[in-house]
């Protein structure tokens, strides 16, 4: 009998310990080695959404990241129109160019974090004497908003993110009780097994032969969206 891999899914573990139960109590000699494991069954529902949450949290929070930076990529979209119009379409006039040095598109494909950061440049630059009232305040206003909605969320996803290892941790420490718990029961049953003359593969018969966890059933990477506007940091 060998412990579960901590890599393997919380469902794996669950169906370990379903099974290792219901064998358990399946036998007169051995329903007494099942309080070991119910105790650690009836925690799972709270695991479980536990682990859902957090994961749901993460990605409410990039869905919202990606809403954000769209904001902020059409709002100096917009920019972008009103100074042409300001400068009749000519491209070299300085009150262009001091905004947009180069390609609309070196300018709004980042992420959001960055998206920002370029935002909050122009609004600066847009202060400059040679920019008027009529361009300056609207623009100023709405690059104002559309940053606060993308450093609300970008707030939003650290959250989630520290959510997420707290999750994790919290996670892994059911997993390591239900490891502890399987190794006792496996202890008392080879104790059992002494006594009557039954051996290891008795004991080793009360646990599913595929508690090594099958490579589609291992959590492996953490669930994300394929691009994340705002860069989180990956999880340890």
């Amino acid at each position: 009998m060998r412990t579960i891999r901590n890599s393997s899914s919380i469902l794996v573990f669950w169906q370990d310990l379903v099974f290792l139960e219901a064998a358990l109590l399946a036998g007169e000699e051995t329903k007494d080695l099942a309080v070991l494991i119910t105790p650690v069954l009836d925690e799972f529902p709270a695991i479980l959404q536990r682990d859902l949450d957090t994961r749901r949290a993460i990605i409410q929070a990039s869905a919202r990241g990606f809403v954000a930076d769209a904001g902020i990529d059409l709002t100096i979209r917009r920019l972008f129109s009103a100074v042409l119009a300001v400068v009749e379409q000519n491209r070299e006039r300085q009150e262009f160019t001091t905004l947009f040095p180069s390609h609309i598109g070196n300018i709004v494909r980042h992420a959001l974090r960055k998206q920002i950061e370029v935002a909050k440049d122009m609004v600066q630059k847009l202060s400059l004497k040679i920019y008027g009232d009529e361009l300056r305040v609207p623009q100023t206003k709405a690059l104002n908003a559309a940053i606060k909605r993308g450093a609300a969320v970008i707030e939003e996803m650290n959250k989630a993110e520290l959510g997420r290892v707290e999750g994790r941790i919290d996670i892994r420490a059911w997993k390591d009780e239900a490891n502890a718990a399987r190794l006792t029961v496996y202890g008392q049953l080879l104790a059992k097994g002494a006594k009557n003359g039954q051996g290891k593969a008795w004991a080793e018969g009360f646990f599913p032969r595929a508690s090594a966890v099958a490579p589609e059933e291992e959590e492996g990477e953490e669930v994300a969206p394929p691009a994340d506007p705002a860069e989180p940091v990956a999880e340890p």
